[in-house]
């Protein structure tokens, strides 16, 4: 073994010092020769690439496995061009297999996409499984970047090298060829976004090489000749670019690049033809990009194709340069960046017994683990999925936990309902396995309502699936308690709606009579109404008046919840109003809410819808930052209250009036985010009962009623001293009125029982929610 090892080192030492040595010609080597033995080819080419040729065959046998392999590849590819051979086609392939000799003589295989040059620059690309290849796109990348960089010696050596390996084509033109196979795609073949490039970078070129200006610009119109005659397909909107000529793909990436490239040679260029195609080429990439975009990830070509992170990452970086060209290419340059950012979403399915369904939003490896069967680890694109186990052998209740990671490495997590197994009365009982139920969540649940121009108006408001309306109440200066005429009215507002009282107190009391008539006023009001929900002391805050409405604020909540325990008192705050300052001024205030109005437009000093995430900030100062209640959008309030719904923190908004509700599209709105159903990457959120209701005594079947603020998924078990005994999943939707939910039928032994009880949130589902019933014997 050692004597071959040393006999490899002398055969490649010897072809390193050029030396050949006496071997056999295999098949390959033979083929290789004979490619080279084309009378197109010059004689010094040919006998630079017969030395080489030898010298892959040496390295071919002699090189460790998993460096010979790549060599050979090479090889392969020059010999493939028996007939077929030109001198630009030689210089490609020669080169290319010297860049492979020499690198695989020293090294082993590099990483996919690395890129090595050669001394006139000229790149070669590794692809994983074959070797370095020659490499259009990238050496018209590396061509721009030497321009950029003002290199003229560096762009003078890379042009005339890739000026010496451009092919005529028929019917006129210059193209650089792809000598290997790909993806189906026979060598050589064309990309037409390759030819885009080259087109732009001669270009270049010849502004910088002076010298040899009109001999590139000669060949930045020759390479865009190729396009128009044989390297564009086209979608509904216009013409798209052949990323290979083989096929016609539509890559977004593709079409972007050779629009901007394009763009670039026609100006230096002059070219009017170049300029109305990358218009139009424009123009089709516009239109139709929402085809790529998902909402959560990229299409890197369509019908359905993920992008890979690096090239979402690249569509990004053309889109900004597009960007002041189209208001389209703006708004998805800033929505597409924001996905990098965003952990994958996920919505939930009941599925069967001993499995997990569930919705991803974007690719991503998942990883789930139960005690019901091993842990899953699978990578998987946007969609509906499931992972089964099957049926637990041993009955009991078996958690299931999720997290899955992006590509981008944002990460998220979240835990669904168990699985369930039932104790049969075949089975030998199992030891009662402990739990500890999780408290309800105490986060108020979503809700969107308008202000109402009279409390008659609540009928229709509620009609129109809104959950809360917004009343205004003035306080008569002194008084304590309201007019009859005024609670009369108020007392109008159906059940089932929630009410914001606006209590305007101008002027605000500076005394602590005035104070005390002005908390008395509030409670009386408070306790006459039916359904309040939130009480909030108005005109909004300010600077100047913050020193009063503070200790209005105090005296007024305490006797609010004295009246109406659980009715939440707040604070007004106006964007327009200097918000900053003013919350700065009330950090001694406590309130249960703050009823956030924003600025209509941004400006100095203003806080518009979008300075939220600033109002949160600042409402830390106040501890435990309470909830806030947005009062009055901008619009399109149909993207605003879908913005809302995502907020964490956020217990809902109000629309001015109540005719902005009723448009289909805002309805269709508020109903998604008050049921949660709208997907919100990086929110978790949880599920509380907004009815549950045990029986007094168990008898099967067992039934409780159930209902839930969110879209949710419940799983009802019936708890014995040996474990469940009976078991029922299923979905229920937010807000809907409460259901009854029968488990199955079973046998149960005379003794007391616990109706456990777990939800989960079916669209961006966090933490389970479990609840549980006191002791209940049978009846």
């Amino acid at each position: 073994m050692k004597g071959h090892t040393l006999i490899a080192a002398a055969m490649i030492a010897a072809t390193l010092a050029g030396a050949a040595p006496a071997t056999s010609v295999n098949p390959v080597e033979r083929s290789a020769l004979k490619a080279l033995a084309s009378p197109r080819i010059d004689a010094e080419t040919a006998a630079r690439g017969r030395a080489e040729v030898r010298r892959a065959a040496v390295l071919a046998r002699a090189l460790p496995s998993g460096r010979r392999e790549h060599v050979a590849v090479a090889l392969a590819e020059l010999a493939s061009f028996i007939g077929r051979m030109t001198e630009p086609r030689a210089l490609v392939l020669i080169g290319e297999l010297k860049a492979n000799d020499d690198y695989f003589a020293e090294h082993w295989a590099p990483a996919p996409k690395t890129d090595i040059a050669d001394e006139d620059g000229v790149v070669y690309r590794y692809f994983a499984g074959r070797c370095f290849e020659f490499h259009p796109l990238a050496d018209f990348g590396a061509l721009n970047a030497h321009v950029a960089a003002n290199d003229v010696d560096a762009t003078q050596r890379l042009a005339d090298a890739l000026i010496a390996r451009g092919v005529y084509q028929p019917g006129g033109g210059i193209a650089w060829e792809y000598t290997f196979p790909f993806a189906g795609g026979r060598a050589p073949w064309l990309s037409g976004m390759a030819q885009a490039v080259a087109a732009q970078a001669f270009a270049g070129a010849a502004s910088l090489v002076t010298d040899e200006g009109s001999a590139y610009l000669r060949e930045a119109r020759a390479a865009y000749r190729v396009i128009p005659k044989r390297l564009l397909t086209s979608v509904a909107a216009g013409p798209w670019i052949r990323l290979y000529s083989f096929g016609s793909l539509r890559v977004l990436n593709a079409q972007l690049q050779a629009v901007v490239s394009l763009q670039s040679y026609a100006v230096q260029a002059e070219d009017m033809e170049a300029t109305s195609l990358a218009a139009r080429m424009q123009r089709a990439a516009a239109a139709t990009l929402p085809s790529f975009d998902t909402g959560y990830w990229t299409y890197y070509a369509l019908p359905s194709d993920p992008s890979p992170l690096d090239y979402q990452q690249y569509v990004v970086q053309l889109l900004r340069k597009l960007a002041a060209t189209d208001p389209r290419f703006a708004d998805a340059a800033t929505r597409i960046a924001q996905y990098e950012k965003q952990p994958p979403a996920f919505k939930l399915e009941t599925g069967d017994l001993g499995a997990l369904r569930f919705w991803l939003s974007k690719p991503a490896t998942v990883q789930a683990n139960t005690g019901a069967g091993p842990s899953r680890r699978i990578s998987l694109a946007a969609g509906w999925h499931t992972i089964d186990w099957g049926e637990p052998a041993r009955p009991g209740l078996y958690p299931v936990h999720v997290a899955a990671a992006d590509s981008a490495g944002n990460k998220t997590a979240f835990d669904a309902l168990p699985i369930v197994r039932v104790v049969s009365a075949k089975m030998r009982p199992s030891k009662k396995r402990s739990t500890s139920a999780t408290p309800p969540p105490t986060t108020l649940a979503f809700a969107v309502g308008a202000g109402l121009d009279d409390p008659s108006q609540g009928t229709l408001a509620r009609s129109a699936g809104l959950r809360l309306a917004r009343v205004g109440v003035a306080w008569p200066s002194g008084a304590t308690a309201p007019d009859a005429g005024v609670i009369s009215a108020l007392q109008q507002l159906p059940a089932g709606l929630g009410v914001v009282i606006e209590l305007n107190a101008a002027p605000l009391p500076a005394d602590d009579a005035g104070r005390a008539a002005l908390a008395q006023y509030a409670a009386s009001l408070a306790g006459q109404v039916t359904g309040l929900r939130y009480l909030v002391l108005g005109p909004s805050a300010t600077t100047s008046s913050a020193s009063a409405y503070e200790p209005a604020l105090a005296v007024i909540r305490q006797a609010v919840q004295t009246a109406v325990p659980g009715a939440l008192v707040g604070v007004a705050v106006d964007g327009s109003l200097n918000a900053k300052a003013t919350l700065a001024a009330l950090t001694g205030a406590v309130a249960d809410v703050v009823v956030f109005r924003p600025a209509p437009a941004a400006g100095k000093g203003l806080w518009t819808f979008a300075n939220l995430p600033q109002l949160s900030n600042a409402l830390a100062a106040f501890g435990a930052a309470p909830p806030v209640l947005v009062d009055g959008l901008a619009a399109p309030l149909a993207p605003a209250i879908a913005t809302a719904g995502c907020m964490p923190g956020l217990a809902g908004v109000v629309l001015d009036h109540l005719a902005d509700a009723v448009s289909p599209a805002v309805a269709g709105a508020i109903e998604s985010a008050q049921r949660g159903a709208i997907v919100c990457p990086g929110l978790a959120t949880q599920v509380s009962a907004s009815t549950l209701e045990y029986p007094t005594a168990i008898a099967s079947p067992v039934s409780v009623q159930l209902a839930c603020d969110r879209d949710c998924l419940y799983l009802v078990t019936l708890e014995g001293p040996n474990g469940p005994v009976a078991a029922h999943r299923g979905a229920l939707s937010g807000g809907a009125p409460q259901a009854a939910i029968t488990l199955p039928k079973t046998k149960l032994a005379p003794g007391t029982y616990t109706i456990a009880v777990q939800l989960v949130a079916q669209v961006n589902p966090g933490a389970v929610t479990k609840l549980e019933s006191p002791p209940i014997a049978t009846g």
